[in-house]
């Protein structure tokens, strides 16, 4: 990923010769990415991958599918595991190694300190929610939740709220449907579901990759027509 200016909020271009594609969390399974690809028969000269982030921890290939990020057809937002690399890296305290570790980040001990310092200030550039327009639609991806009513009021939004776009699950364990207005779809990751869940028009597709469950990838023009 080309570090620029940091965009906390990032829009997309418009994909106008090919298709876009949203992927769960991959939590280090690349090999499943791949294949997963492969069946779509995905082109990279044309289509693209937006992450909902949790690209690292608790599976075979973190470092795999952390250079993801070189590839100029996919696009991520920035996940709390990535935010526990951040946080671990840059602070160094034995409560951060201890959180990070006990959800799947011993990985990281397997490679030198310029490589995890590198990858966290790689991550840091990373968006905490991404827009992109998509035929007459507008969609929205979030890691975790979007919990505010309007889209719109990401770009003033607390401490707090930038919390739950990382960690929380509110919306799904309160059965929250209320639209979020400005947007017509948000998808996050996050919270694992049997398969991807509806709610007003927020839709969480994580099902569990490290789990053995399969990633989710969704076809977005197909997904637009058929909903």
């Amino acid at each position: 990923m080309q570090r620029t200016r940091f965009q906390p909020h990032l829009i997309l271009p418009e994909n106008k010769v090919g298709r876009d594609f949203i992927v769960s969390d991959l939590h280090g399974h690349r090999a499943q990415l791949d294949q997963a690809l492969q069946d779509v028969d995905f082109s990279e000269a044309h289509d693209r991958l937006i992450s909902v982030g949790d690209l690292i921890d608790r599976g075979p290939d973190s470092a795999g599918c952390l250079s993801l990020l070189e590839e100029p057809w996919f696009w991520a937002v920035r996940g709390n595991h990535e935010q526990m690399l951040i946080e671990t890296v840059n602070q160094q305290t034995d409560a951060l190694w201890s959180r990070w570790l006990l959800n799947g980040g011993s990985w990281v001990l397997n490679h030198p300190d310029v490589a995890q310092q590198d990858w966290a200030d790689t991550l840091q550039y990373l968006p905490l929610t991404i827009t992109l327009p998509c035929q007459d639609y507008t969609v929205g991806i979030c890691h975790a939740e979007y919990t505010g009513e309007h889209w719109g009021e990401r770009y003033d939004a607390e401490d707090e709220a930038i919390i739950e776009w990382l960690w929380g699950r509110t919306r799904l364990k309160r059965n929250n449907r209320q639209p979020v207005k400005g947007v017509d779809w948000v998808f996050s990751g996050h919270t694992i579901v049997d398969k991807p869940q509806q709610l007003g028009n927020s839709v969480f597709i994580e099902r569990g990759a490290y789990l053995d469950n399969p990633i989710t990838l969704i076809d977005l023009q197909q997904w637009l027509v058929e909903n």
